[in-house]
């Protein structure tokens, strides 16, 4: 806990992104909380495409998604 936050204090985020490690390549999985529709399409599309880019500049491997 910081300082100037107080101890009952909860902190919210309106994004998460899980990075899984498989043996074909890491997975993103992305989540994205918010009460418009169109602001939540938008804030996981930038959210996932800059991971991927992060991911490609630094040559880790994407997995492919496999269809069932």
């Amino acid at each position: 806990m910081s300082a100037s936050m107080p101890e009952n204090q909860a902190v919210v985020y309106s994004r998460s992104i899980k990075i899984s490690d498989t043996v074909k390549g890491i997975r993103l999985d992305i989540h994205v909380y918010a009460n418009d529709t169109n602001q939540s399409i938008q804030e996981a599309f930038q959210t996932y495409l800059k991971a991927r880019q992060t991911a490609m500049d630094n040559k880790i491997p994407l997995a492919l998604e496999e269809i069932k």
